[in-house]
């Protein structure tokens, strides 16, 4: 409400003065100081991040918790499915779209469907008056292999984004969505990534954008 919204204005105004005054004392160091000292400071301060860093990653990140509150909405990319694509539709776009851009598909999770089964009584299924649905959720996971080893033989924590996931899933309102994993974070996050892993994590990106947006459309 009207104090939460308050408070969140409070907090902004925060950081941007913090904000402020880190920028002003940090050329005010770097001026005064020079050789050993002025690297070091210079390197406390400014911390050799992707020039992008701010504008594609912590900002867009800051912006959306402060705004929901939800972490893990700060690190999503979110497509909405058009009203008039089936769930099928949205399946059948991303296998064909993956299989033309040469990604494996490695696996899907029906979790909606799993649950069903689990809290639905033998014999009642859909249609029967007792059935208990839950909000469709499945999950489609897709991996480029040498691409994958590439990016842990950079760095192991790596391994944690593998396989790319899409989650298919239906809001509480009935608004069907497709989410993934930002990669801005790990392509823009850090340092710069060497030439060679850029482009590969650039491609990985624009094969999951492309299966994402074309599942949402039917396409």
């Amino acid at each position: 409400g009207v104090k939460m919204s308050g408070v969140i204005n409070v907090v902004k105004w925060v950081l941007m003065i913090i904000g402020a005054i880190s920028v002003y004392y940090g050329m005010s160091l770097q001026m005064k100081y020079d050789g050993v000292t002025g690297k070091i400071i210079s390197e406390v301060i400014s911390p050799k991040l992707h020039p992008e860093s701010m504008a594609k990653v912590y900002m867009p990140m800051a912006n959306t918790l402060l705004k929901t509150g939800d972490i893990t909405m700060a690190s999503i990319v979110r497509v909405k499915v058009a009203d008039d694509v089936t769930n099928e539709d949205v399946e059948e776009a991303m296998e064909s779209i993956a299989t033309e851009e040469g990604i494996r598909s490695v696996g899907m999770l029906p979790l909606s469907e799993m649950v069903e089964l689990q809290t639905n009584a033998p014999g009642v299924t859909k249609g029967h008056a007792d059935f208990k649905r839950q909000r469709f959720l499945k999950i489609f996971q897709y991996c480029a292999p040498r691409t994958a080893m590439t990016m842990v033989e950079h760095s192991d924590a790596f391994s944690a984004y593998l396989p790319c996931r899409l989650a298919l899933i239906e809001d509480k309102q009935g608004q069907r969505w497709l989410y993934t994993l930002d990669m801005n974070a790990m392509i823009y996050g850090g340092a710069e990534l060497p030439e060679y892993l850029l482009e590969k994590a650039l491609e990985v990106q624009r094969v999951i954008t492309r299966i994402q947006n074309g599942g949402a459309e039917g396409d």
